[in-house]
């Protein structure tokens, strides 16, 4: 079951790392996009003010005429703008403009087309329809051949093209109106000048129209950087959740996940981490218990030491720096105030050593039977020696023990048992003489 919640965390996480990873990618490349100029406006394409003056002076022209005549936009940048002849008859029964702008050249040619009845053309005869451009007028719904009778050419400065472009920057008023105007033709760019039908072309709104394409791929832009970046924040949140589920699982294992182990590893590379990070720490806590109660041991045992020594001692000097001993409660401190006694315990008369044994089997048996036991140990030492007597304690102490089924061994006078048989061995070379 936990094996099975964490994979689905980690699909999860891969799911959200990938879509986060391309978002983010898209996000960075949408924001060089929309604010770096030279990528903007490569995306947006070269600014075209011909195109949005000859698209002007045709809704102007359509606006005049009521719409009565088909105005076409076109673009022609090869064609020349002298292809007018004279009238072939008075009588014509319809008119076609036709507006060709050139960027290269900064110019455009205003041509007016009539149609004459009964074929009298005349040269030139052109034939017109929709597909030539974009329509501002009435609808051509046939083809119709027609000759130019008129041309009005216009060409702008530079100065002036370069002023609608959207990123140039204009000061108002402008200097050297004179500069700005259009040569060849009664059109004029500014409120001054008029196209011969009455409409003004407004500076601010031609460089609006000039910069429609513009803002048109910047608001689309805008647009998809906004949603990217909704979606990058839902992204995030839902990896956030991912790892504060996570974090929560790994505190079960008393484990710290950080944000930057939880990005760059695999969470179950992270959970088998977590899992042998645990149980070391259970084999640290059971090692720290057991040296604890080793410890605890030690102490009970020391303290079992002193206490004997303190019953058995009949030296109040020694008693009394025993029981200090024991209040302080120091380890080390018992150990060696033991082996201190113990030391001068073993110096004493082979009298005293057999008074300290007998001392052990008065919580055993009652008094009477006590000082039964201790006649027969001191028959023993002045018959066969302290190693008998010795022997015939530590064997009564044994005995007696087993009967009164005592379940605590009795560690004191084991160690002093064996203190005893260390001493005889270490002085059975030369034989001890009984003191006197």
């Amino acid at each position: 079951m936990e094996s099975r919640q964490i994979e689905g965390w980690q699909r999860q996480k891969r799911v959200c790392v990938a879509l986060l990873t391309f978002t983010s990618i898209t996000l960075l490349l949408g924001l060089g996009a929309r604010f770096i100029p030279i990528i903007n406006d490569w995306i947006s394409g070269p600014a075209q003010p011909m195109h949005a003056i000859a698209e002007e002076g045709a809704k102007a022209i359509a606006t005049a005429t009521a719409n009565e005549y088909p105005v076409i936009v076109t673009k022609a940048e090869d064609e020349g703008c002298r292809s007018a002849q004279p009238v072939p008859s008075p009588y014509f029964d319809d008119v076609v403009y036709v507006l060709a702008y050139s960027e290269r050249a900064r110019s455009y040619c205003l041509t007016i087309y009539e149609h004459f009845p009964g074929g009298s053309m005349g040269a030139n005869v052109v034939t017109l329809n929709e597909d030539m451009g974009q329509n501002y007028g009435r609808r051509l719904p046939v083809s119709v051949k027609a000759v130019p009778v008129k041309n009005h050419l216009a060409v702008y400065p530079q100065r002036y093209l370069s002023l609608l472009y959207w990123r140039a920057k204009v000061v108002f008023p402008l200097t050297d109106m004179t500069g700005l105007n259009a040569h060849g033709h009664e059109f004029a760019p500014t409120t001054q000048n008029s196209t011969g039908m009455g409409v003004e072309l407004n500076f601010q709104e031609m460089r609006a129209i000039v910069a429609r394409r513009h803002d048109s791929v910047n608001r689309a832009l805008s647009a998809t950087l906004e949603m990217l970046a909704v979606l990058a924040v839902v992204l995030a949140l839902w990896m956030g959740m991912i790892y504060r589920s996570f974090r929560e699982h790994g505190r079960r294992y008393s484990f710290a996940v950080s944000l930057r182990m939880y990005l760059r590893e695999d969470l179950n590379a992270i959970q088998e981490l977590a899992q042998r990070h645990y149980l070391l720490k259970q084999q640290e806590i059971h090692e720290s218990l057991r040296a604890e109660n080793m410890f605890k041991h030690s102490v009970e045992q020391a303290r079992e030491k002193l206490q004997f020594l303190l019953q058995s001692s009949p030296d109040e000097r020694i008693r009394t720096e025993i029981e200090r001993c024991l209040e302080r409660n120091q380890l080390e401190e018992m150990r060696h105030l033991f082996r201190q006694f113990q030391d001068q315990a073993s110096q004493k008369t082979y009298e005293e050593r057999l008074a300290l044994l007998l001392e052990s089997l008065k919580p055993y048996c009652p008094v009477e039977e006590f000082e039964q036991y201790r006649n027969q140990a001191f028959t023993h030492l002045d018959n066969s020696g302290f190693r008998q007597a010795r022997d015939f304690v530590v064997r009564m102490h044994d005995e007696l023990k087993l009967k009164s089924k005592e379940p605590v061994e009795d560690v004191s006078f084991q160690d002093l048992a064996e203190a005893e048989r260390t001493e005889d061995a270490k002085n059975s070379g030369p034989k001890l003489v009984k003191p006197k």
